[in-house]
């Protein structure tokens, strides 16, 4: 599967986005070509809210973990402005958020088939998983899979490929981003792995290792920044 912006993209994309334009903003008041330092000490919980809507919005969020995001970033917004002291807010605020994500929602589940196991792929036989704020775990059994993309922020994913047969060339690309990604593989697969750890772990915790001859190879880059990543079988 060739590296392209696709449509699988588009979470990592809003979400760099969002980093890169912060990033930017705090590099250029830092040497001086702007000053924001009052700005943003009254104005930076905006960005929790910001995170608080990709995170109920995005592929994968967690609606709890958006309502938090944002409910927090509105506190921090009052007391910046001093329109309300806080430590009067916190605790009648965490007893409606607790209520926020008891409340019963319709939870949106993959369709099983009839081998018990979870087809999460699309007609191109790509799949794509993120998780945001959130705890996911997901089997993947297509038998002509092409590859796919996975994502946790701020999350927890696990992707058992164990019953999935690649095509030719297949590319599957993992990012923990302050977050965890486990990726099960079957003991056929001779894997080439790609990419590292920014501040992060990135780890090979297979207890057997294919022979170069094995039936199927797969490419795998596997990153984390600030998070962790671990193949297993």
């Amino acid at each position: 599967m060739e590296k392209k912006v696709t449509q699988h993209n588009l979470f990592r994309i809003i979400l760099a986005l969002v980093f890169i334009c912060f990033g930017i903003v705090a590099l250029g008041n830092n040497i001086g070509w702007w000053n924001i330092d009052d700005l943003f000490l009254e104005w930076w919980p905006l960005i929790l809210v910001l995170l608080g809507f990709i995170t109920i919005f995005a592929q994968g969020g967690s609606f709890g973990g958006g309502v938090f995001m944002i409910f927090l970033g509105v506190l921090f917004l009052l007391h910046t402005h001093n329109i309300y002291d806080i430590s009067d807010l916190i605790w009648p605020a965490m007893l409606i958020l607790v209520g926020v994500i008891v409340w019963p929602r319709k939870k949106q589940i993959s369709n099983p088939d009839a081998s018990g196991g979870v087809h999460v792929n699309s007609a191109d036989h790509v799949f794509n998983i993120n998780t945001l704020f959130n705890r996911q775990h997901e089997i993947i059994n297509d038998k002509q899979l092409a590859g796919g993309h996975g994502t946790a922020v701020f999350g927890n994913l696990t992707i058992d490929l164990r019953e999935a047969i690649p095509k030719t060339g297949a590319y599957i690309e993992i990012s923990a981003i302050f977050g965890d990604v486990s990726l099960a593989i079957p003991l056929n697969w001779n894997v080439t792995k790609h990419g590292g750890p920014v501040f992060g772990k990135v780890e090979d915790r297979r207890k057997f290792i294919s022979e170069p001859s094995a039936a199927y190879s797969v490419t795998i880059e596997m990153n984390a920044v600030f998070g962790h990543v671990e193949l297993t079988n």
